[in-house]
């Protein structure tokens, strides 16, 4: 893909979390940064493992160039989740953000231990989650190199594309 092409992309962010509510949270921050991400969301564990292993309905989904993720969902955890995508040769490099509101210390070491890049604390207010998806995605977008994937390669800046009341740059898996 030549330079100019890939400045022109985005990159595909999956959020795997039951609480519809912290999804359109994450959804409308990005969106008021105007930040050019394609947000994808799972509910559960099991359905990041389809959207991930690109299973049933999920067939045409990108590789997310990084994966949002809470801990505690019914069925498949988000330890779970971080274990088996983990144990996958060609999903380990994705890296995994945890997004939880445990302060507890005995996640936060588990989440490192078993291959979390970041564990980060659910802002409270709109304005500190804006600011938060904003560093964010500066930082594993702008300012860290990632390894090549399927959904594209890292790119030098963030881009910032407009936002038109009639259209979204986000596409929620339902």
């Amino acid at each position: 893909m030549a330079d100019s092409e890939q400045k022109d992309t985005s990159f595909a962010i999956l959020m795997v979390d039951d609480d519809e509510e912290d999804f359109i949270l994450v959804k409308e921050a990005l969106e008021s940064k105007q930040l050019r991400v394609d947000l994808y969301w799972a509910e559960d564990g099991d359905e990041a493992m389809n959207f991930l292993f690109q299973r049933g309905g999920y067939s045409d989904v990108p590789t997310p160039n990084l994966i949002l993720l809470d801990l505690n969902m019914p069925g498949k955890n988000g330890f779970e989740v971080l274990r088996d995508l983990k144990a996958h040769e060609g999903l380990r490099k994705i890296p995994v953000v945890i997004l939880t509101s445990s302060r507890d210390q005995r996640d936060v070491s588990r989440g490192y231990n078993i291959g979390a890049s970041s564990i980060m604390l659910k802002p409270l207010s709109f304005d500190e989650m804006a600011n938060a998806m904003q560093s964010l995605c500066e930082y594993w977008f702008a300012l860290v190199q990632l390894p090549k994937s399927p959904a594209g390669s890292a790119r030098k800046t963030v881009k910032k594309a407009p936002i038109s009341p009639d259209s979204s740059n986000f596409e929620p898996i339902q």
